[in-house]
C-alpha cells in the first residue's frame, strides 16, 4: 500500500474518521470535563456491586486488543486496504471497550458514555461499509 495510491474514497474515509475523533475528544475533554471530579477509582463501578457484568467489562478489553493485534499482524503479513480497514474497525472496538471500562471504574465523572459508544459504533460501521464497497 503506497501513499501515492490513496484514492479520493480513502481520503474521504480518513476525513470522516478525523472529524468524528476530534469532535469526540473535544466533547469529552472540554465540554464534559472528564477527569475534573477527582478520578475516584472503584472496581465495582457505579452500582457498588462487583458482578458478572464488571467481569465482562474487564475481559472484553484484552480480547479487543488481542483481535487488534491479530488483525494488525495479518495486515503487515499481507498489506492491503481491506486488512487495514478490518484493523481500524478492531482498533475502534478496543477504544470503545476502554471507554466503557473508564466509565465503569470512574463512576463519579458523569460522562455521557452512550454518546461515545454511538460515535465509535458509527466509526466501526463506517469501516465495514468501506470494506463492503472496496474493490
Amino acid at each position: 500500500m503506497k501513499i501515492s495510491k490513496i484514492s479520493s474514497k480513502s481520503t474521504a474515509m480518513l476525513l470522516i474518521y478525523a472529524i468524528v475523533i476530534v469532535g469526540s475528544i473535544i466533547y469529552f475533554v472540554y465540554m464534559q470535563q472528564f477527569g475534573t471530579q477527582g478520578l475516584e477509582f472503584r472496581i465495582e463501578g457505579s452500582d457498588n456491586i462487583f458482578t458478572i457484568f464488571d467481569v465482562l467489562i474487564l475481559i472484553l478489553l484484552p480480547i479487543a486488543f488481542v483481535l487488534l493485534v491479530i488483525s494488525t499482524l495479518a495486515f503487515f503479513r499481507k498489506p492491503n486496504m481491506k486488512m487495514f480497514i478490518v484493523s481500524v474497525a478492531f482498533f475502534f472496538f478496543a477504544v470503545k471497550e476502554a471507554i466503557v471500562l473508564l466509565e465503569n471504574v470512574f463512576p463519579k465523572e458523569f460522562i455521557f458514555i452512550e454518546n461515545a459508544e454511538r460515535a465509535i459504533d458509527f466509526l466501526i460501521l463506517l469501516s465495514f461499509i468501506f470494506l463492503l464497497y472496496r474493490k
